[in-house]
């Protein structure tokens, strides 16, 4: 969790007038109203809510509390902007020296106490875990890998003596009804460095049980979507070679850079953040992506990858086969595998053209408004010219327009070529999450939720809601803005922020859980079974497909009873 004094900032600074000193704001029931600083905005795009202490921009997505503002119109980074908001605030911030220099000690002590407990007989699943992933002894040490043991206090034990404090600060044990535990157990451990090979943080995969990955939160060492795995260990391949391989998670660099691909550093997730693409851009102009299919070709992905060309990089797409990520195509295929995929790549703009036609059926007018609308919504992130002619360019060819008429409706220039998505209306699924984060959703819904059911852009938010639901509460979106990565904040935002209006809020949050979850799982059973029943009728059974008739008559009339609701 955040420090006192970030907590202390973010109560006692008055967010509307922060955003006030920059921008006009106007009242709207509960939120106030502005034109966005961050974008060309002819309406009152910007929505500020002093209730939740946080803004977000329904035109270009922008979106956080006061500090991020702070930080993203001034462009200072955290320390510089919580320190001015400390100034004027009169809040004394601990100094970093000598206090930073105690932190970086006890993350080095808790380093080589998982490594201890890697190569200790209570380690052997963890051992067998390496192994099994093609990770030798050698490799434990270069990367400084270890383990997590079961049990609650295993770490608190063996450093309690550096200060319950320090290793609450970072990350490394939790505050619970009987005292503190340790945060990471029975779990595979990574640690993650600055550029200097300084560790800054952990994380750890699960041996059994949810959630897979574990993160430490943003602690006064680490702020996610700053940092990027194995760099420590990349800068002079990086240099040498002339481009950075990034690819998602923290075996893929290691599989990689023991490939022989040592300029390979990891995001530590799909999504890209300005600060992130600031750090490559000190060390190459290049950069390829080698994410698996699916990922790459996500959302969030792609706004990452336009965050790359926004910093001035040169960004290519490495076709992984279907079905694998850089660790199980090295594993599975050899490093000439890998090697092979990385020099055969795709410019940016052909990908995110081939990316957008595999999500959008576009042999539908619908399907043509839907790639045209999430085009728009990259493009104030795309300030390359060039760049900016060829995706008109290979946009108007793949949806059959004239080249002027797209770059008019990208740039928001008259009228659309086709009909506007209206991002201001928000579905069924905008309407949960935003009840979700307003803890209104009844508890046996949440027990049932399913990440699968939340589009991609999503996911991350109701994920990181969930874990702090299962650990015993439900977390404001205040809370949530601090647990989550940059990229992510935006998205949270929008939701808590949407301006849903209604005059019985149990009624709109019963329908909004009948139109999310339960109406679209009837339509997933239906369509199964119709399919199944087509294959034994196929197959010669007309016992099977009797029954199966039977119980598509009565997932239909369950239909028609909540489609009569309301």
């Amino acid at each position: 969790m955040p420090g006192p004094e970030v907590e202390e900032i973010k109560s006692r600074i008055d967010i509307v007038e922060l955003v006030g000193r920059y921008v006009t704001l106007k009242p709207a029931g509960s939120h106030f109203k502005g034109r966005c600083p961050f974008h060309p905005d002819d309406t009152p795009s910007l929505h500020v809510s002093p209730e939740k202490g946080l803004w977000h921009c329904f035109g270009c997505h922008a979106g956080g509390d006061a500090i991020g503002f702070l930080m993203k119109i001034e462009k200072l980074s955290f320390p510089e902007a919580l320190s001015r908001l400390a100034a004027e605030l009169g809040i004394e911030l601990r100094r970093e020296g000598e206090g930073r220099a105690r932190l970086l000690q006890v993350n080095a002590e808790a380093g080589r106490f998982f490594a201890h407990e890697l190569r200790r007989p209570s380690g052997k699943k963890a051992r067998d875990y390496l192994l099994g992933r093609g990770l030798p002894e050698d490799a434990w040490d270069r990367y400084r890998l270890g383990y997590a043991p079961e049990g609650w206090d295993g770490l608190l034990r063996a450093l309690g003596r550096l200060g319950v404090e320090a290793l609450r600060e970072l990350g490394l044990v939790v505050p619970g009804e009987r005292g503190y535990y340790d945060r990471f157990r029975d779990r595979v451990m990574f640690t993650i460095a600055d550029d200097q090979g300084r560790p800054i943080a952990f994380a750890g995969r699960s041996l059994a049980g949810d959630p897979k990955y574990l993160n430490v939160p943003n602690t006064p060492l680490f702020t996610k979507g700053t940092v990027l795995y194995g760099l420590d260990l990349a800068r002079d391949a990086i240099r040498a070679s002339g481009r950075a391989v990034l690819v998602e998670g923290y075996t893929d660099v290691i599989s990689f850079q023991r490939a022989g691909i040592g300029e390979t550093v990891g995001s530590m997730g799909t999504a890209l953040t300005e600060a992130q693409a600031r750090l490559l851009a000190r060390y190459t102009d290049r950069v390829v992506i080698a994410y698996d299919r699916d990922a790459a070709g996500e959302a969030s992905a792609l706004r990452g990858l336009a965050i790359l060309r926004g910093a001035g990089l040169r960004v290519d797409v490495a076709l992984l086969p279907p079905d694998e990520d850089p660790d199980s195509l090295v594993r599975s295929h050899g490093p000439g595998a890998a090697r092979e995929v990385l020099s055969s790549t795709l410019p940016f703009h052909q990908f995110f053209v081939e990316a957008l036609a595999s999500r959008h059926d576009l042999s539908t007018v619908e399907g043509k408004e839907r790639a045209l609308a999430e085009a728009k919504g990259f493009w104030p992130e795309i300030r390359s010219l060039p760049l900016q002619h060829e995706l008109a360019r290979e946009l108007a060819s793949l949806l059959d327009l004239r080249e002027e008429e797209v770059r008019s409706y990208l740039r928001g220039e008259g009228r659309p070529v086709l009909a506007r998505e209206d991002r201001s209306r928000p579905g069924p699924e905008e309407h949960f999450l935003h009840f979700l984060l307003e803890g209104k959703i009844p508890e046996g819904v949440l027990e049932d939720l399913d990440l699968r059911e939340f589009k991609p852009e999503y996911r991350p938010v109701v994920a990181k809601w969930v874990e702090l639901w299962h650990g015993g509460r439900k977390p404001t979106a205040e809370e949530l803005a601090g647990a989550l990565p940059p990229e992510d904040v935006s998205t949270l935002t929008r939701l808590a922020l949407l301006d849903v209006s209604f005059s019985d809020e149990a009624q709109a949050v019963e329908d909004a859980v009948r139109r999310f979850l339960y109406l679209p799982r009837l339509e997933r059973q239906i369509a199964e079974r119709q399919a199944r029943v087509r294959a034994v009728e196929a197959g010669g059974d007309p016992a099977e497909a009797a029954r199966l008739q039977a119980e598509i008559r009565a997932l239909c009339q369950e239909r028609l009873r909540l489609l009569r609701k309301r």
